[in-house]
């Protein structure tokens, strides 16, 4: 008996501590919001709120109130619905606002906003979502916390705060139970917490919330897209909010949204996001984010609504982290375990967007200088700025000859002048102690025209009063004239890039010739695979020796894979430099190759030296039927509505271009990106998009870069000098050089009024 009496106590007493257990585990998992937005415990109390609902089968049920916790209880964890919800708040401050709320009804959205003592929801139909804010000043002073157990998802659920969503509206799935509470900011700690989540397709959205740098969303090993975001901040003692928006396929910036709201469209691939805060929060915090594109890795971290993700490059984002740190405290570095691959935010056409600290890391040594290139697109530039972040020297454009087509006039026209930021600049680069190079941006086709602007460029830049450091380099890049005349010609590709082929390189001759009777070098920019293949005639006359043109070479790569002999290299054309803003050409110059700005002097005289240079003019004599200037300038071929098109490239649309090298600088100079953000108010109204001036080094078409290994490289051009075709005949109204009339197409003449480019 005695030892049954022994067993039975014990077993009560083992029944009583079970219990005890359970219900402390019980009410520290109800009232987590203490701890979710609770970092010190002071005197303030919360205020009181209570309310009920309606439940399926239940009916109309009383919510229980906590005096303990301050936390008020609605519904009950099961499988039962609520339908309605009713919340009654008395205001016992002395600040003047109260209470709001709203519910998501089932397959009918969300409901007009309610206040204390109105019914939110209906009856016989599940709520999916609730969103509950203060009003007034009290809203400055109290925040409402707030989170909702939902069927499938349960205790995954973050709690949630002013305004934000709780809960899962529009995925058919019921609120069994919501818990609130109403805390005085001076309550909180002083580090707020960031909370995310992402929509995946099949798996919809994520059943558990991400926050303060966990990662969100799956790196690897799925072909699934992450195709949406939902965000919001808890525990602020500050006022403001957390905005986000998105972009990805199909579809362009969506417009900033705030407090778990969705960005993203389910369906389409997410490509990109931007993320702020604002009013106290912005002024005390600042929120870094990154994300894991799929296939590239993890980039660089963004911060205050800077972009991440992937631009023109079709590649969805993977995952994100988010962290919310004190104002100018710095990047947070590796958060729970993650290294990004990248320090670039973004990627653009595969080409790495590059701060000049990381540029200049990894290119600057005792035998290189690092600069950059720029034109009037560039907009305001503050040079002393560039030249304290390590900025070494600036190549100016100096001089447009651009062929456009006009839509008011409906004719294609050029403008010829010096590049309207060209003086400013240079003064103001020349100031801030930076060396300075040039180079001649062109559309021309016959040496007679290029011989005529480039004495023209010498004459109103006044090169006669400038200090140039660097060479002068001749940059052509839109092949229009040949685009239009393969149409109408019928021109096979491999014949256009023949006379493409020649004509530069007679070109870039005349070029040379006039640049060193103005005292200075001359060079050629070019992308590595035109390098290779346009430019092979003028190469090998380097080597022989019979002209004293240098290379710069553009190649948008980490590490370049071409052969030849150059002294400088465009690196990326999504540079980040202070004292400018957007995008900008990276250039590495190296100092034991760098030839003299100064015109070589000739060892013997030109009478008395055989020419062997069959592509430059005999004793720099005019033909005598070229001695009278073209009508009107050189005559340009009307193509009706067909836009010129920049690309120092091969052919139309019409044809297939051959495959270029991959990584090799494609598509625009970066200060002529499509993006309007990129694009200057000055950028002409008018122009097509794709023929202001822009180093366009590779088609649009080549393929993006590797960053990890030197690309495979494609056949390089025939190294060989065009054959020489016969004189087509010629058309006796227009001028020696002009488009031959038996196979030109129709022509128009063009406009010499402009004086500078459009604007």
């Amino acid at each position: 008996m005695l030892n049954g009496l022994k067993k039975f106590a014990s077993a009560v007493i083992a029944v009583t501590i079970a219990f005890t257990f359970v219900g402390a585990f019980t009410r520290l998992t109800e009232d987590r919001v203490n701890a979710d937005t609770t970092a010190a415990t002071t005197s303030l109390d919360p205020l009181k709120i209570t309310g009920k609902v309606r439940m399926q089968t239940y009916g109309n049920k009383k919510g229980s109130y906590s005096s303990e916790t301050g936390v008020l209880t609605l519904g009950k964890k099961g499988k039962k619905r609520i339908e309605n919800i009713t919340l009654n708040f008395k205001n016992t401050t002395e600040y003047a606002g109260g209470i709001k709320y709203r519910v998501y009804v089932q397959n009918k959205g969300w409901t007009d906003w309610k206040v204390s003592g109105q019914k939110a929801g209906t009856t016989g139909k599940r709520i999916e979502g609730v969103r509950i804010e203060l009003t007034g000043e009290l809203a400055k002073h109290y925040t409402v916390v707030y989170s909702a157990y939902m069927q499938t998802y349960k205790g995954k659920q973050s709690w949630v705060s002013d305004g934000a969503t709780a809960g899962t509206p529009g995925e058919g799935k019921r609120v069994q139970k919501i818990q609130i509470k109403i805390l005085p900011r001076e309550r909180f700690g002083e580090q707020p917490n960031v909370v995310y989540r992402m929509y995946r397709t099949k798996y919809k959205w994520s059943k558990k919330w991400n926050r303060n740098g966990e990662v969100s969303g799956v790196t690897s090993g799925s072909s699934l897209n992450h195709e949406a975001l939902q965000m919001t901040v808890i525990g602020s003692r500050y006022t403001g909010n957390i905005e986000y928006r998105a972009k990805g396929a199909g579809y362009s910036w969506m417009n900033w949204t705030t407090k778990n709201s969705t960005t993203g469209k389910p369906g389409k691939r997410m490509e990109e996001i931007m993320i702020r805060l604002t009013g106290e929060l912005s002024e005390k915090f600042d929120i870094y984010y990154r994300t894991c594109v799929k296939s590239k890795g993890w980039l660089g971290w963004a911060k205050n609504g800077e972009k991440s993700g992937t631009e023109k490059y079709d590649l969805c984002i993977a995952a994100l982290q988010c962290v919310i740190v004190p104002k100018d405290s710095g990047e947070p570095g590796d958060v729970n375990g993650v290294k990004s691959k990248y320090t670039s935010t973004y990627l653009v056409n595969g080409n790495p967007v590059m701060k000049f600290a990381d540029f200049k890391a990894d290119h600057k040594t005792s035998k290189t200088m690092v600069g950059i290139d720029v034109s009037k697109y560039q907009g305001d530039i503050n040079f002393k700025k560039a030249k304290a972040a390590g900025v070494e020297f600036v190549i100016l454009r100096c001089y447009v000859r651009n062929n456009y087509y006009d839509k008011t006039k409906k004719k294609y026209v050029w403008c010829n002048a010096p590049d309207t930021k060209f003086e400013q600049y240079y003064k103001d680069a020349k100031a801030a102690g930076l060396k300075v190079g040039l180079y001649f941006f062109t559309c021309d086709y016959t040496e007679e025209n290029m011989r005529k602007y480039t004495q023209d460029m010498i004459k109103k830049c006044k090169l006669d009063e400038k200090q140039i450091d660097f060479l002068i380099a001749f940059d052509w890049e839109n092949f229009d004239y040949y685009k239009r005349a393969h149409k109408s010609q019928k021109w096979t590709t491999k014949e256009m890039n023949k006379h493409i082929d020649s004509d530069l390189n007679k070109m870039v001759a005349v070029f040379e010739e006039e640049v060193e009777k103005a005292g200075y070098s001359a060079s050629i920019y070019g992308s590595k695979s035109r390098l290779e293949g346009t430019w092979s005639p003028s190469i090998k006359n380097i080597k022989a020796g019979k002209n004293h043109l240098s290379i710069w070479m553009a190649h948008w790569v980490s590490k370049s894979s071409y052969k030849g002999d150059y002294y400088m290299w465009q690196v990326n054309s999504h540079g980040r430099v202070p004292g400018i803003s957007g995008d900008v050409d990276l250039d590495v110059a190296y100092i034991d190759r760098l030839p003299s700005p100064k015109a070589p002097v000739k060892p013997e005289d030109p009478k008395d030296t055989p020419d062997t240079d069959t592509t430059k003019p005999s004793d720099n004599a005019v033909p005598e039927e070229a001695e009278k200037q073209p009508e009107e300038d050189n005559e340009t071929p009307d193509s009706g509505t067909d836009a010129p098109e920049e690309g120092n490239a091969t052919p139309d649309d019409s044809v297939k271009a051959p495959e270029e090298d991959e990584g090799s600088a494609d598509g625009k100079k970066s200060s002529d990106n499509d993006s309007e953000e990129a694009i200057p108010s000055d950028d002409p109204v008018d122009e097509p998009a794709d023929v202001t001036d822009n180093k366009t080094a590779e088609p649009k078409d080549a393929s993006p870069a590797k960053e990890t290994e030197p690309v495979k490289e494609t056949a390089p051009v025939k190294e060989t000098v065009p054959v020489k075709e016969a004189e087509p005949e010629k058309d006796a109204s227009s001028s020696k050089d002009a488009a031959p009339a038996a196979t030109a197409p129709s022509k128009q003449q063009p406009e010499e009024v402009r004086t500078e480019e459009p604007k």
